[in-house]
């Protein structure tokens, strides 16, 4: 049996998905799953149970909807396990939990349920073309203002141009090398995006001027696709590239003035707001969609 968490946070004080993990989410498990002080030995250490996520966000990167699983057979006594309440967990965790991560929900899964096996994640980048910064804002959004001199924001022109990116294509001009001991493997280029559309509005609907957001779906994503796409429209939005160079570098698979993707947007502007899964295999869709 597995225990499957619906996660929320502000990546801001994290160094990415393993810090967040380490630092957050697995000692509040612990104490939580029955590994507290009283049950240890004098000097001996919680053990802190595996945690594996849908999504290894970056460091500074938020989420909404993020999704993690956790074999119980370790874990927990075989015992208790007919015993525990999902909901009673996820309170007892948030209230153990450092006020930027959130469990909204909990759910019991099967063994054979592997949270990677999903079939698209959605995110949201928000930026804000406002010539002056919101500093209410700086952590949530990336601020571009227009340059004194150059042409102004063209929503439209960013808008026509990721219309024209949708549907299955060879993503690799827009995605970096994987991380680590991954670097060496062999990734499939080819991901199918469903929406790539730019609406405007950011937090908050009362103060939208200059407030933009991309919303990115796909069934895939490169390790910083997202963040390359949204960097490289922002460089058509303000005439300094030209859409066609950015549908020239997907069916190269590079771009022509180099190798790498022109900018990548900075990682705080950007949400993991939730993944996706085949009907019947969601954790969720029989589960409470939050907590009150």
């Amino acid at each position: 049996m597995r225990l499957a968490l619906l996660v929320s946070y502000d990546g801001t004080p994290y160094r990415g998905w393993t810090d967040l993990r380490d630092v957050a989410l697995r000692p509040a498990l612990a104490r939580v799953l029955g590994c507290s002080e009283s049950d240890l030995q004098p000097g001996q250490q919680p053990s802190l149970p595996l945690l594996e996520a849908a999504s290894r966000t970056d460091a500074g990167v938020h989420a909404a909807g993020q999704v993690c699983t956790l074999s119980l057979d370790d874990a927990v006594p075989p015992d208790r396990r007919s015993r525990l309440d999902t909901a009673r967990l996820a309170y007892s965790l948030n209230a153990l939990l450092p006020p930027e991560v959130c469990v909204r929900c909990a759910a019991l899964v099967a063994d054979g349920f592997d949270v990677r096996s999903n079939v698209g994640k959605q995110y949201t980048y928000r930026l804000s073309t406002a010539s002056t910064r919101d500093p209410l804002r700086r952590l949530h959004e990336w601020h571009v203002p227009p340059r004194r001199g150059r042409p102004g924001w063209d929503a439209a022109a960013v808008a026509s141009t990721a219309a024209a990116m949708l549907g299955t294509h060879s993503f690799a001009a827009f995605g970096n090398r994987p991380r680590g001991g991954e670097r060496s493997v062999e990734v499939d280029p080819v991901c199918t995006l469903s929406e790539l559309r730019l609406s405007q509005g950011g937090l908050s609907e009362a103060s939208s001027a200059g407030r933009w957001a991309f919303t990115v779906r796909g069934d895939r994503f490169l390790y910083k696709m997202v963040r390359n796409l949204v960097g490289s429209l922002v460089k058509v939005g303000y005439g300094e590239m030209e859409g066609g160079e950015l549908l020239e570098a997907l069916a190269d698979g590079r771009f022509r003035r180099g190798e790498s993707v022109p900018i990548t947007a900075p990682p705080h502007g950007l949400v993991l707001d939730s993944v996706e899964y085949a009907a019947g295999e969601d954790p969720f869709s029989s589960s409470s969609a939050g907590l009150n």
